[in-house]
């Protein structure tokens, strides 16, 4: 019984977003090697086994203190919704927006700690990536295929390669000491990647030259 019970007991958000807020805390303040789900527990009032009931390791909940932050700080959708014919400019505008995310200190801390638990855990490094991005890779995955489908970029786009390069590239302004570069490098990034994949124009019918 006792067993049944545990099985359709709800889980507690206030709990979950102490836990959450004790371990952003101790990674700003500690980085992710100074961190321990024993250290979370204290901080968040709870036993140990309460933070391992909700996350089974310390590099699963980086991921979720990660893409909590993110999704807090990632710019507002209404840039993604773009008139027909102007996908490639609302991806200019929405990614410059998020590379100044990128660069903010608080929400860098948070991504190099998100690395050093992939890093420290092989086994989770993808899940982790993903996990922290999916809501961004998404909507502008979205984006990209309303740009195909308005005929503004080719059929044949791999947009999900394309996302990833997008966020990867302003991740790795982060990892290499350069966040402040990020807003400034994001628009010619945006449109050197969308050069490749735009539909060609049809040149305007050919002026004949005058002669003198």
């Amino acid at each position: 019984m006792a067993s049944e019970r545990r099985r359709g007991r709800p889980r507690d958000t206030g709990t979950d977003e102490a836990i959450l807020d004790a371990a952003e805390g101790l990674l700003l303040r500690d980085g992710y090697a100074g961190l321990s789900m024993e250290k979370v527990a204290a901080e968040a009032g709870v036993g140990k086994p309460t933070v391992y009931r909700r996350w089974p390791s310390k590099a699963t909940l980086v991921g979720d203190v990660t893409r909590r932050a993110a999704l807090a700080a990632a710019p507002g959708t209404d840039l993604l919704a773009p008139p027909p014919g102007e996908a490639v400019e609302s991806l200019v505008a929405w990614f410059r927006a998020y590379a100044r995310t990128v660069a903010d200190p608080r929400n860098g801390a948070l991504v190099l700690a998100l690395t050093a638990a992939a890093a420290g855990s092989p086994q989770d490094a993808e899940s982790l990536y993903l996990g922290s991005t999916r809501d961004q890779h998404g909507a502008l995955a979205a984006l990209l295929r309303s740009g195909v489908a308005a005929g503004e970029l080719r059929a044949d786009t791999d947009v999900d390669a394309v996302v990833g390069a997008l966020i990867g590239s302003s991740l790795y302004l982060l990892l290499t000491g350069r966040p402040d570069e990020a807003p400034d490098r994001a628009e010619g990034l945006v449109r050197a990647l969308l050069d490749g994949v735009r539909t060609p124009r049809t040149p305007d019918a050919a002026v004949p030259h005058q002669r003198g």
